[in-house]
């Protein structure tokens, strides 16, 4: 594993690793892992990233049809980033090496500065500031375009909360619905199996869907742990995308700013996705309210 950075500040312990993708390795809540700790031993692998316990998505989050979209009449071919999968996943900041620009006992600057490439062609400085305190975790998410020509930009954040014992509520008024291709097909109302308006257990609902709506809060529970953390966001981030893969340790529940695909939709706008002209930026933040039973 890279060398990893150390914020402390009661109840929170958190554990960052700038060279796999500014990724977190360890966060805990008086002590206990909420997140799905990276394992030493995937540390120092090629795959560490996805075995991480949460990372970044800049300047897009989840897919990209085809790794293809129109800009600005322009054709837009990005490499494809996931092995075989024939769309492009999560953007850049996750498969890229960080640097430290600031840090005290408990807050900490990364930065990413992109030169432009078949990745993303555009230049553009990503930016994630992690403070603690006392019972708030804040993370502030950050695009900047520095290129010479408008940019589009999205952000998100991608946790991997433990899943045994879980409990979740949150409140949103649509989803979209997958193709075969695991791209939004279909908007609809809540399904009775996939709303968590109250809080209860995750189970096995088979998720890996946007959901739109988003009051912008999550509660996570784990009741036989004494733990509780409270997720909220910032107006931009203001869709949440719900990954329940079975037999998992982990469910991924992940502010974003756009629906999946957004750019190859009629209106990448209402779908969430952001036009930044040159010196423009885009900044969202999620707070992590932790609890813990006395």
């Amino acid at each position: 594993m890279g060398e990893t950075l150390e914020l402390t500040a009661p109840p929170w312990h958190l554990v960052l690793v700038p060279s796999i993708g500014g990724a977190v390795s360890r966060l805990c809540l008086a002590g206990h892992d909420v997140l799905r700790p990276l394992p030493e031993e995937r540390g120092a692998t090629t795959e560490a990233i996805r075995h991480s316990a949460g990372y970044m998505l800049a300047p897009y989050s989840n897919r990209i049809a085809d790794a293809t979209f129109l800009w600005d009449g322009e054709v837009v071919r990005l490499a494809r980033n996931f092995g075989d999968h024939p769309h492009s996943l999560h953007g850049i900041a996750w498969q890229r090496s960080w640097m430290a620009e600031e840090r005290d006992a408990a807050r900490v600057s990364l930065v990413l500065d992109h030169p432009g490439d078949i990745d993303w062609p555009w230049r553009c400085r990503l930016r994630q500031l992690w403070q603690l305190k006392g019972a708030c975790l804040t993370l502030q998410l950050e695009i900047e375009n520095r290129d010479d020509r408008d940019m589009p930009a999205g952000l998100g954040w991608h946790p991997y909360f433990l899943r045994e014992g879980l409990e979740v509520s949150f409140l949103c008024n649509g989803v979209w619905l997958s193709d075969a291709r695991q791209l939004p097909e279909r908007h609809v109302s809540i399904p009775a199996d996939w709303d968590f308006s109250v809080q209860r257990p995750v189970g096995e609902p088979g998720l890996d869907h946007c959901f739109t709506g988003w009051a912008r809060k999550v509660h996570l529970a784990w009741p036989d742990r004494g733990l509780a953390v409270d997720m909220t966001a910032s107006e931009v981030l203001s869709r949440l995308v719900v990954f329940t893969p079975k037999e998992r340790d982990f469910v991924g529940i992940e502010p974003v700013s756009h629906t999946s695909n957004a750019l190859n939709m009629a209106d990448p706008a209402t779908a969430g996705m952001h036009r930044l002209a040159p010196g423009e930026r885009l900044v969202g933040h999620i707070h992590l309210t932790g609890e813990v039973a006395a």
